[in-house]
């Protein structure tokens, strides 16, 4: 009885979910992996990143995210993550 229970359960919330629609991605994430604090710009601002700390930069889908770590220049989609692994 528990199983039948359990199994109807799982049966109508999967359907319940089959329509649903899922969100665009809205931001874009830059781990710092490495062992010291780094200084990039995003978009232009400057930014700071602890070792072992993440930055959400938010974005709209679609757009490009501009991203520079000395003198390397990278764009990331929206919804992507860069590594800093220096």
């Amino acid at each position: 009885m528990r199983f039948k229970l359990l199994f109807t359960g799982l049966v109508a919330s999967s359907l319940t979910f089959a329509g649903a629609e899922v969100e665009p991605p809205n931001s874009v994430s830059v781990l710092n992996l490495s062992n010291e604090q780094v200084e990039l710009w995003v978009n232009g601002e400057y930014r700071e990143l602890n070792a072992g700390t993440a930055l959400l930069y938010p974005c709209l889908q679609g757009e490009k995210v501009e991203l520079q770590l000395d003198l390397k220049l990278d764009y990331v989609r929206c919804g992507e993550k860069r590594e800093i692994r220096e």
